[in-house]
């Protein structure tokens, strides 16, 4: 393969020389000259084309993240470094945030920068290396979605008491679904199980539980689901510490119990489900009661509840007993005695009170009467009659006083109103003379042989203009 990559190599030199060198006359016996964004374009092409997918392994170093979401890092042994550019696009596809540090293995090729020149690997993907790593991508993954609230516990759903189907999303052949399906049916035979078989481990399987998670949801009998497998490394358990298979968990409406591993293994899943068992053997023991046991204990309720049933029955039954032997039960009219009694009493205290009310009205109505008599109008008829007269008189004082200046001031304003009226100026030789509504004051406007009206004290004249005298 290297013997092949270097035939590449050179095939691609002697191109490169072919198509973009430039022979040189000063520069004697043949020397070829490039420019130097020809050189790099040559550079460029030969080494994308001899390393166009690479896996790299080493240490990160310098690692920033710019404000368009690119990420630029070096990546280092203990003798050389180059550069690395991981773009928005592929860092999505990553599973953990890289650090400083870290040892990886990228997957990407070799390109070189043009504006400076210098070659680069453009990261596709990127996987931790070691325990420690992958340890750490647990961490990063689990705070992430811990903020995010995937894990609260007031988002858990219950199990249900008694369910009749269960879906499990595991392997058809791996030995968690056989331990799920002899514990069910050793603690009751009548609960049926669905498998949604999925890979537990490598490429894929975190895609296939989540789909599996999901397609149950789908169904209306399904009432919990187990999603488990058994033990094993870090790395086998990896698929159930995926962001995909968490998100799945957390969006299904029926409860889902995780049982991954053994006791001591704790996977994302783990927090995310809705009940976190210890092993698949212990998921089926938490999600199926004991159909023995539940029939016993549904046996002690119900003799318990018939027990208290009896026993109210015979306590009412004793009360009963006790009130028949009352004396009122063989004398029913004696319960009416005391009310009867109690009736008179409040007839006699009605009556009572009738009577003193009757003789309180009485006594009131004298005293209205007699104050009456003191206030009637006959003892005051001589002291109003004397008053009377004198009214009079003074009424009638009043009233012709007031008709005298009355007279005297209606006499003035008549005075007034003959001195201002324009009649009364006729009474004395004079007239008014008028063309159409207008009265003339002047000459002006008038014309000989138009028509004006004279009017005198008594009387009017209409006449026709022969001459118009003009006067100072």
């Amino acid at each position: 393969m290297i013997q092949n990559r270097q035939a590449r190599t050179k095939k691609s030199l002697g191109l490169a020389k072919s198509e973009n060198s430039v022979e040189s006359e000063s520069a004697g016996q043949g020397g070829q000259v490039y420019q130097v964004s020809q050189l790099t374009r040559d550079i460029k092409a030969i080494m994308e084309a001899a390393f166009d997918s690479i896996w790299v392994e080493g240490e990160i170093s310098n690692f920033r993240t710019v404000a368009s979401g690119h990420s630029y890092f070096v990546l280092k042994d203990d003798k050389s470094q180059i550069r690395c550019v991981l773009f928005k696009g592929h860092r999505a596809g990553i599973k953990f945030q890289p650090e400083d540090g870290d040892q990886v293995l990228l997957f990407g090729r070799v390109t070189v920068y043009d504006a400076r020149g210098e070659y680069q690997i453009v990261t596709e993907s990127m996987e931790p290396r070691g325990l420690g790593a992958l340890q750490k991508a647990f961490e990063q993954l689990k705070i992430k979605l811990e903020k995010e609230g995937l894990f609260d516990e007031e988002k858990k759903k219950p199990l249900p008491e008694f369910p009749w189907k269960i879906g499990v999303v595991t392997s058809s052949t791996g030995a968690a679904v056989r331990d799920i399906l002899n514990i069910v049916r050793r603690r009751n035979s009548k609960v049926s199980v669905l498998l949604y078989p999925a890979k537990v481990q490598g490429e894929g399987a975190a895609e296939e539980i989540a789909r599996g998670i999901h397609e149950l949801n789908q169904r209306e009998d399904i009432e919990v689901i187990i999603v488990g497998r058994g033990g094993g490394s870090l790395e086998d358990l990896w698929a159930f510490n995926e962001e995909e298979v968490a998100r799945a968990i957390t969006a299904s409406r029926i409860p889902i119990v995780s049982a991954v591993g053994h006791e001591i293994d704790f996977t994302i899943a783990d927090f995310a489900a809705d009940l976190r068992a210890p092993t698949p053997s212990a998921a089926a023991e938490l999600t199926v009661p004991i159909l023995n046991d539940t029939l016993r204990d549904i046996g002690s309720l119900n003799e318990a509840l018939i027990n208290s049933l009896q026993q109210k029955l015979q306590y009412y039954y004793d009360l009963l007993k006790r009130l028949m032997d009352r004396r009122f039960f063989h004398q029913p009219k004696e319960i009416f005695n005391p009310q009867i009694q109690r009736v008179d009493e409040l007839h006699s205290r009605l009556l009572r009170g009738l009577e003193q009310n009757l003789l309180t009205h009485q006594q009131r109505l004298q005293d209205k009467i007699h104050r009456l008599f003191q206030a009637s109008p006959e003892k005051s008829i001589p002291y109003m009659k004397e008053n009377l007269g004198m009214l009079e008189k003074r009424m009638l004082h009043i009233i012709q006083s007031n008709l005298l200046l009355n007279k005297e001031r209606f006499e003035g304003i008549l005075k007034n109103l003959n001195a201002f009226n324009p009649l009364s100026i006729l009474e004395r030789g004079y007239s008014i003379c008028s063309k159409g509504e207008k009265s003339l004051k002047s000459i002006e406007g008038v014309n000989p042989g138009d028509s004006v009206k004279v009017r005198l004290a008594q009387g009017e004249l209409d006449c026709t203009v022969k001459k118009i005298i003009e006067g100072d």
